[in-house]
């Protein structure tokens, strides 16, 4: 049985109300946009000198992944199968993220973590960048890079999985002091 066109309107009006919904409770009631805006602090607000220095600083994949929202392929990160205890930074301005404690193997072909160090490290944005899909982006607070998506299908207690690229990130074994930030 088909839906009228009125039915689907109203299907789309309340799935996209509920997906606003969702997401506002799942950022702590900040509401952002992501996966195309430019919300404040993103990369697409910098200065033409910072992206310079950037792409001179860092891979072409970590460019493209941090300042471009891209994604590296599944299996192919090298934090993917890292388990060695330590703290994982931005790889852009080294701000710590998440901690080996919550890393797990997901399946997922990405370092996968079932919380962040600081909620208020990461903020989270709308993403309809795939088409009929709408996720939920992280990028890191400081900066803005972005680092990946959270899907809520991780294990308990938080019932998260943050899916990160390995571009995005930078590992620091226990006991290593932090790396400087880039300088401006």
């Amino acid at each position: 049985m088909r839906s009228s066109p009125s039915q689907t309107s109203k299907q789309s009006k309340n799935l996209i109300v509920n997906v606003k919904l969702a997401v506002t409770s799942f950022s702590g009631g900040k509401q952002t946009s992501g996966g195309g805006g430019d919300p404040e602090g993103t990369p697409s607000k910098m200065n033409p000198a910072d992206k310079a220095e950037l792409v001179k600083k860092l891979t072409p994949l970590q460019y493209h992944v941090t300042q471009e929202a891209g994604t590296e392929r599944p299996f192919t990160g090298k934090y993917n199968k890292c388990y060695d205890r330590g703290t994982y930074v931005c790889v852009v301005c080294s701000q710590e993220l998440f901690s080996s404690d919550t890393k797990y193997d997901s399946g997922c072909g990405w370092p996968a973590f079932n919380d962040v160090l600081d909620k208020g490290k990461v903020t989270l944005h709308a993403d309809a960048s795939l088409a009929g899909r709408v996720r939920t982006e992280v990028r890191c607070s400081k900066c803005g890079a972005h680092m990946g998506h959270v899907f809520e299908d991780g294990p308990p207690p938080t019932r998260k999985r943050y899916c990160i690229n390995s571009a995005s990130i930078e590992f620091l074994e226990a006991g290593t002091e932090r790396r400087d930030p880039p300088s401006s």
